[in-house]
């Protein structure tokens, strides 16, 4: 039988979101603190089950890094990493490498952006969300599905295109930490809720 180990990102192999870090990384808690204010109506409309999740996060992304290109936003996010190290939860990630290792595949599946994520898990695949970029840079909008809920599962069945029709021949362990994670860790045979008692 062949064994996943997949894993959230924020929050469960790191003791943050790195989203809203990123922002008060490049722009200070004062800049952080303007752009939530900025779009406050929408994340309150989120809260309330009536916006768009990604809309929401593809809003807060075009104020603070609307216009960044490419190369620029992937310094940003090999500098934010490096110095961001701390936030990591090692025993976690060290379990998944002992995993890789042995020969399981493993692969972290988040919401927030590849640029960064990857940044954090150099050597580990990652499936996220990903920003989409013009001759003028970030256009504020992602190049695909914000990878949240049910898209996360969708992710995972794409990377591993027998799982749809041979997936009692996986073993699949799973991660996570909040309610983006309740489909796959629900899809998953040994799912585990980090920081839940």
């Amino acid at each position: 039988m062949r064994k996943i180990i997949v894993s959230d990102f924020d929050g469960t192999l790191t003791t943050r979101d790195t989203m809203i870090d990123i922002i008060r990384y490049r722009h200070g808690k004062a800049g952080l603190a303007l752009a939530l204010l900025s779009i406050l109506p929408h994340l309150l409309l989120m809260k309330a089950g009536l916006y768009d999740n990604g809309k929401a996060k593809e809003r807060l992304l075009k104020r603070c890094f609307g216009g960044l290109t490419e190369d620029g936003f992937d310094a940003l996010a090999t500098r934010y990493a490096a110095d961001r190290q701390g936030i990591l939860r090692r025993p976690l990630l060290q379990h998944l490498l002992d995993e890789q290792a042995r020969g399981a595949d493993v692969v972290v599946v988040t919401a927030s952006p590849v640029t960064w994520v990857s940044k954090f898990v150099p050597g580990i695949k990652v499936l996220g969300t990903e920003l989409e970029y013009s001759e003028a840079g970030f256009t504020g909008r992602f190049s695909n599905a914000n990878c949240y809920g049910k898209e996360k599962v969708r992710r995972l069945v794409g990377q591993f295109p027998a799982l749809s029709e041979h997936r009692t021949d996986y073993y699949i362990e799973a991660y996570g930490d909040s309610r983006g994670d309740r489909e796959m860790l629900s899809y998953a045979d040994e799912p585990h809720l980090v920081g839940h008692s």
